[in-house]
């Protein structure tokens, strides 16, 4: 895998992602809440749990984005 991929899985497993929530712990930033649902906008949230996000279909365009990406990888093997 990737030192960029690697990076990826480590920080969300520890929820170092960059999100609203992540400063407010710091004590950097007082506001926490997601931008499109005001719900606490945390690494599990973006990823999978935003409920507008959802609705706007944002998680089945990544999903695909990840799909195409995967299938340019394999044709090209």
């Amino acid at each position: 895998m990737a030192p960029l991929g690697i990076s990826f899985l480590i920080r969300s497993v520890y929820d170092l992602l960059p999100s609203n929530a992540t400063p407010v712990r710091w004590g950097k930033k007082d506001d926490p809440t997601c931008p499109l649902c005001q719900g606490r906008q945390t690494t599990e949230h973006v990823l999978s749990s935003c409920k507008v996000a959802l609705s706007q279909g944002r998680y089945t365009w990544r999903h695909n984005r990840v799909l195409q990406e995967l299938a340019s990888v394999i044709s090209t093997a």
